[in-house]
């Protein structure tokens, strides 16, 4: 089964918010939405809460955004 496809703006607005919602910068949630929905084959908002989780503590954010999204291209992580 597949979620409804977002415009970005709205898959934007839904992420950002639930990132600023786990306590991330205004940067962080810009960065993240816009690596997940460019870099990943088909972008949901829940990668974007996951990567945000995980790199919620780093101090080299588009690094730790990089990591990440390779991993799900790697690993084939839906």
């Amino acid at each position: 089964m597949y979620l409804n496809k977002y415009h970005f703006s709205q898959f934007y607005e839904i992420s950002t918010k639930e990132l600023l919602a786990e306590e991330l910068s205004n940067y962080a949630a810009d960065e993240i939405t816009k690596s997940v929905w460019e870099q990943l084959p088909h972008p949901n908002i829940r990668n974007c809460v996951q990567i945000g989780r995980l790199v919620k503590n780093e101090q080299n954010i588009e690094m730790a955004i990089a990591d990440e999204i390779r991993n799900f291209k790697e690993y084939g992580v839906p």
